[in-house]
């Protein structure tokens, strides 16, 4: 298995987390269990291109349904897991919600916890996305999303509330509702409606979301400074140890202990390595 993710710099560091590579074509198939993609809650949206192979996604009505080609997904507030159904190859753009609803026209509440194909969400011009990236390599297709991307952020990025972008990269450090009121200089009840129709989820719940984003980069970055779990949860502003371990297991799947085990060596987990 292939991992990778891009990072884009400057103005492009306003729409994008990230742009993330994963490819599985160099490895004998079928291979000896499933291979499942396990990702976490996330406050991101994020358009996916399955480039070669698809995936199975549980279905509303129950059981599973087959996913291949472009697919837009929106914030999660719980951890997701798919199934890879042939070896795949595939990208995805992450997007800050507030960007991604001010380039595709949708508020990020509709597409909470979905994962759908693109087509009927998306305006014909994102179909040049599979035509264009299908046989590049990824320096070429990095390269492509952002000119792409950038273009079209510079006609909208106008209407960007820039301050509420930035109160989102920031929240994790935030205090709470009131700091992040306090920061846009609104009261509580505006920030609120703001962050439901902007980001797709309350300043509360994007603030549970970026914290635990923040505890799962702590405990995969091998170069970071070891320190105690209790003194993580402390650096991080949980009340205690035990409460982001409780936090972890509800929007990661596993409590820190065991997360960052699997994030070392189960290849399930590879999305939180990115």
């Amino acid at each position: 298995m292939r991992t990778s993710m891009h990072q884009p710099q400057g103005e492009l560091s306003e729409v994008l987390y990230g742009i993330g590579f994963m490819s599985t074509l160099d490895e004998p198939w079928p291979p000896p269990q499933p291979h499942l993609n396990r990702f976490p809650a996330m406050v991101y949206c994020s358009l996916s291109l399955i480039l070669d192979g698809a995936i199975a996604m549980a279905a509303e009505e129950g059981g599973t349904r087959a996913l291949s080609g472009l697919l837009v997904s929106g914030p999660r507030t719980r951890p997701v897991t798919s199934l890879s159904l042939a070896p795949v190859r595939s990208l995805s753009a992450i997007f800050y919600p507030d960007a991604f609803a001010l380039l595709t026209g949708i508020a990020p509440v509709r597409l909470q916890d979905r994962d759908e194909p693109a087509a009927g969400w998306l305006d014909a011009d994102w179909e040049a996305w599979p035509r264009a990236l299908a046989d590049l390599d990824e320096a070429a297709q990095t390269a492509w999303i952002e000119a792409w991307i950038a273009a079209r952020w510079r006609e909208r990025r106008a209407g960007w509330d820039a301050a509420l972008g930035r109160s989102l990269r920031r929240i994790a450090s935030h205090e709470g509702v009131a700091e992040t009121a306090r920061t846009l200089g609104v009261g509580e009840r505006q920030v609120q409606r703001r962050y439901r129709e902007r980001i797709g989820v309350t300043p509360a719940q994007a603030r549970r979301l970026q914290r635990m984003n923040e505890a799962v980069y702590a405990l995969r970055d091998p170069a970071a400074p070891k320190e105690t779990l209790a003194a993580l949860a402390a650096e991080l502003g949980y009340a205690d140890q035990a409460h982001m371990a409780r936090e972890l297991r509800e929007l990661a799947g596993l409590p820190p202990s065991r997360l960052e085990e699997s994030i070392a060596s189960d290849r399930d987990y590879w999305a939180y390595r990115l």
